[in-house]
């Protein structure tokens, strides 16, 4: 069987709808840098007719070796149903039949995001974000990434235009999605090969010609709506890519028959962000710029949708189904409404040295963003993890009555469900589903950072976790706090409050003993990334159920099998002593004289525990809910450590042993990439004064 060598980056059939003047032939023009002999380069172009066979391929660019053995499948298999498929969608909306669009609705998109990625510049980008990809794991990031975009292209402003009434027609580039931001040229540093300004900024419109006479625009909603009020580079709201979203398919503005200069315009738009080479029907469009008479800020009024055709975009959408149950979303695809004090202002301009910093780290300014490149910082437009965190210590005393004179004995003797309810229910509000948490994690801005992996518990994070946060510029805490945003009803404590008496006591002590630490800074206690963002956490997941067992460490499970016998008793502390006794005897093993010294032992410092419960559960309930958490996991801990720029620190064993038996593999050859490390931790003096402490 014929092996598919010569990979079609354009599909012929694509570039066959930009034929005019020679049929079956485009006019293609090639730049080419060559290198002279004095070692300088010169930039030459080529010209020529050539059929859709001879041009936009190039050998074995989705191919993979196994050997000499040439596998063509990523070709025939992926590209294959998605060019199909996408050939029946473009041919669909060259038509002004509804019915068609919406059928074809979802194949076009999958079709528009496989273009962008597929081209050798395309690729080329996938390669800058890794050290080094080999070509099967280059193939295998890019299917992962290759419907990256197209739920913010769904929620976008839709505008195909035409250029029938044009003697001008649109060309056809190679890298034929064009991303065009007006506050971005082609000489930025956005725009440097290969990137394209990122579509998530609110200024940034794509741009893609179906064929010589209908081309699609996409804009983002607030930019459509206020090209002259906002900032073009800033993120659009819920910026975040890969999720679901629900939109009306045939929503198309189709209205504006292009004038030959406005089609010349898009044009030198398209020209100006290709790689090498365009493509047009005749000679004498392949060169825009000759009759530009505008600089590429005004560009960008060709690209802006009438004004009376907005109407049909935005607004909210609710869906009812048959069990009862209701689905919200807005026009950013936020399926909770938006919360108006989870936003903030700051002028930077009116910021003095000294001032507290706009990011909310409760630094000077001058000593925290103020020379800070600002893809370095945190979010200045939403309130910061910390002051999220502040906020929600403050409910849990004011809800508590803790800032009214009561005590830690008395919210343990009279917490009551409505309580728990209410501060769950306002750590959701500070939480919801759309957060864009990335935004919000610190980056690797140089700063000495430190994430810890492990037990999550009051009792075990104050002996080893916080003592040495002291050590680092910041000290990064998973929350162990269960969001109600990301758990089914029956086992959210905002609607099951009476499993979560207990629970909620270890939250709330937690949450309050850190307060202090998360005030100055010290501390950040971040929320598990994986809860807003779905696509992390199926990778997450499918790496750890991959991965070798779990190595088990007896001192760690002694130190669990410990908390959760005394979280055990805690929460039963008021049942008779026999019964007690029996539970631990039938639940955990343990010989009925250990089981009664340790129930005589608790109850004798009940009152000074401040996690023993003080009020009885009451019979016939579902039990108490008992959260365990060692968290990040090691994939987990890989990841967050990567984006924040920290070291890992762990006290415990088994953690620490997982990180040791890491392995790396490259093309089934197995490396320990820890190796050089431990040569290295050898040779370092140890402060055993500081260890002994």
């Amino acid at each position: 069987m014929s092996k598919t060598r010569n990979n079609h980056y354009v599909p012929q059939w694509h570039q066959d709808g930009f034929v005019d003047e020679r049929d079956n032939e485009l006019r293609h023009l090639k730049r080419r840098e060559i290198k002279l002999k004095d070692g300088s380069n010169k930039i030459v172009y080529g010209k020529n007719w050539f059929t859709s066979t001879q041009c936009f391929y190039e050998k074995d660019l989705y191919s993979t070796f196994f050997g000499t053995i040439v596998n063509d499948e990523i070709e025939k298999k992926l590209f294959g149903p998605i060019d199909d498929n996408g050939a029946d969608a473009v041919k669909a909306f060259l038509t002004n039949d509804l019915v068609r669009w919406h059928h074809n609705f979802q194949d076009f998109f999958t079709y528009l995001d496989a273009q962008k990625l597929r081209t050798p510049k395309g690729l080329d980008w996938v390669k800058t974000k890794y050290l080094k990809l080999s070509q099967i794991q280059l193939m295998t990031e890019m299917q992962a990434l290759r419907t990256i975009h197209c739920t913010l292209w769904t929620e976008s402003v839709r505008e195909l235009v035409s250029a029938e009434n044009s003697d001008v027609k649109f060309i056809l580039s190679d890298h034929p999605v064009t991303i065009y931001n007006y506050a971005c040229p082609p000489d930025s540093a956005l725009c440097a090969y290969p990137n394209d300004p990122d579509i998530a900024l609110k200024g940034s419109q794509t741009i893609f010609p179906l064929d010589k006479n209908r081309c699609l625009i996409l804009t983002n909603l607030e930019y459509a709506q206020d090209p002259d009020g906002l900032n073009p580079l800033e993120p659009r709201t819920n910026a975040t890519k890969i999720r679901q979203s629900m939109v009306n398919t045939i929503n198309f503005i189709n209205k504006r028959k292009l004038t030959a200069d406005e089609v010349t315009k898009i044009n030198h738009i398209i020209k100006s962000r290709a790689k090498d080479s365009i493509a047009a029907g005749k000679e004498s469009w392949l060169y825009p710029e000759n009759e530009l008479n505008c600089d590429w800020t005004e560009l960008r009024h060709v690209l802006s949708a009438p004004s009376d055709e907005l109407y049909h975009f935005g607004g909210k959408m609710f869906a009812g189904y048959d069990d009862g149950r209701t689905y919200y979303q807005d026009a950013f695809g936020r399926t909770t409404p938006q919360n108006e004090y989870l936003k903030k202002e700051t002028d930077e301009s009116k910021l003095g040295r000294n001032d507290k910093c706009g990011c909310g780290s409760n630094r000077k300014y001058k000593h925290c963003c103020k020379d800070l490149p600002k893809e370095l910082r945190t979010s200045w437009t939403e309130l910061s993890i910390r002051e999220r965190n502040l906020a929600f210590c403050r409910a849990i005393k004011g809800i508590l009555g803790l800032d009214a004179g009561k005590t830690w004995l008395d919210v343990r003797r009279e917490i009551t469900e409505g309580q728990i309810a209410k501060i769950y229910r306002f750590y959701s509000a500070l939480w919801p589903r759309e957060t864009d948490i990335y935004s919000l994690l610190p980056k690797s801005d140089g700063k000495f950072r430190a994430l810890y992996t492990g037990v999550l518990d009051v009792r075990v994070i104050r002996l080893h976790a916080v003592p040495i946060a002291s050590l680092f510029d910041e000290f990064l805490i998973e929350s162990p706090i269960i969001n109600p945003n990301n758990v089914k009803p029956e086992f959210s404590p905002v609607k099951s409050p009476s499993q979560y008496k207990y629970q909620a006591l270890k939250d709330f002590l937690l949450m309050l003993e850190l307060e202090p630490y998360i005030g100055y800074g010290l501390i950040n206690l971040i929320p598990d990334p994986s809860n807003f963002d779905r696509n992390l956490m199926k990778a997450m997941m499918d790496m750890a159920t991959s991965r070798r067992r779990t190595i088990e460490s007896e001192r760690d499970m002694e130190v669990c099998k410990k908390l959760a016998i005394e979280d055990y008793l805690n929460a039963i502390h008021m049942m008779p002593r026999d019964v007690k006794i029996r539970s631990l005897v039938c639940d955990f093993g343990i010989p009925e004289d250990v089981a009664a010294q340790l129930i005589d032992k608790l109850e004798a410092n009940a009152e000074a525990s401040p996690l023993t419960m003080l009020q009885p559960i009451q019979p016939g309930g579902d039990g108490q809910f008992m959260q365990f958490s060692m968290v990040p996991n090691y994939e987990m801990a890989l990841f967050v450590a990567q984006v924040t720029g920290s070291v890992i620190v762990t006290d415990s064993e088994s953690r620490w042993n997982e990180l040791q038996a890491a392995q790396h593999r490259q093309m089934d050859v197995v490396s320990y990439p820890w190796n050089d490390v431990y040569g290295q931790i050898s040779r370092i003096p140890m402060d055993h004064l500081m260890v002994e402490s």
